[in-house]
């Protein structure tokens, strides 16, 4: 991945079961809402550990 990539999740199939938030190497995720969110998105690298370990595939890198 790039360095400008960027998660885009989708709200609809997220189901908020925090994995992603955990796995993050910055801190970029969190949950918001019972769905994750780019809350840090000047903290993401784009290394796409979020969309990796995504079990319901809603995170694409972009």
């Amino acid at each position: 991945m790039s360095e400008t990539s960027k998660p885009k999740i989708d709200t609809g199939t997220c189901t908020g079961c925090t994995i992603c938030v955990d796995e993050c190497p910055t801190s970029a995720l969190d949950i918001n809402e019972d769905v994750a969110v780019l809350a840090r998105p000047e903290d993401c690298t784009g290394c796409g550990a979020c969309e990796e370990v995504c079990p319901v595939s809603a995170i694409l890198m972009d």
